[in-house]
């Protein structure tokens, strides 16, 4: 089997880098688990997690800390993110239900609420292998079909700045030049899933699919003056 090696930090190390060198005034996470990427935020957080087991300072010193223990869908039905924070996100985390087409959603949703130069970050975007693809849960480390949304969004919205980092263990997915106003992929989103929904990453070709990520090592972005050459907020 065919692997790659993500050989740069981990996502946790580099989202702390955008949040210490960033200074965000808003985070949004999907997929909170235990508190792990929580705790780095400093700022006024939402989290969305349909079942929490946080281990960690759920409030830490942050002025605000939301937490709606419900699926992202229906939070998105239920709740204005622009509206609880008092203005627009300015760093995201994605790391809800590995599922291809409800990430597409949580992209789309969260864009809506997004300014040109936030920063969303998708995870378990860049799998090690094939077998880690799977939709069902099989044990040890597993992605899921979410690599799917990489090139669907490098298709559908070609205006996003993305960047795909070598973040350990299954790279860090950073996109920027976002636009809340663009309808693409809520209108198309159906249409999107008919086109993808039975594409497997080894018929779509596994060397082919890294080759096309291209790959930038998180050294890249290890002090402020480079991070800003990327991002800024």
């Amino acid at each position: 089997m065919i692997e790659y090696e993500h050989k740069g930090v981990s996502h946790y190390e580099l989202l702390e880098t955008f949040h210490r060198d960033l200074t965000p005034r808003s985070y949004f996470e999907i997929g909170t688990l235990q508190g792990g990427t929580l705790c780095l935020s400093k700022c006024p957080t939402v989290c969305v997690d349909p079942s929490f087991q946080i281990k960690v300072d759920p409030t830490g010193a942050r002025e605000a800390t939301m937490l709606f223990q419900k699926t992202s869908d229906r939070f998105f039905q239920d709740h204005n993110v622009t509206q609880l924070f008092g203005g627009p996100v300015e760093l995201a985390f994605l790391d809800g239900l590995h599922e291809a087409e409800t990430l597409l959603r949580d992209f789309a949703n969260i864009e809506r609420h997004c300014k040109p130069n936030s920063i969303v970050c998708l995870h378990d975007c860049v799998p090690m292998n094939v077998g880690q693809t799977v939709r069902a849960i099989n044990g040890g480390l597993w992605t899921g079909d979410v690599w799917k949304v990489l090139p669907i969004l490098k298709k559908y919205r070609p205006d996003i700045d993305i960047y795909v980092f070598d973040a350990y263990p299954t790279g860090l997915v950073c996109c920027t030049n976002l636009d809340a106003d663009n309808t693409v992929l809520r209108e198309n989103c159906s249409s999107i899933w008919r086109e993808w929904g039975k594409i497997e990453l080894e018929e779509y070709g596994f060397e082919k699919f890294i080759q096309e990520c291209s790959i930038l090592p998180t050294s890249l972005i290890s002090s402020p003056e480079e991070l800003r050459r990327y991002f800024y907020l």
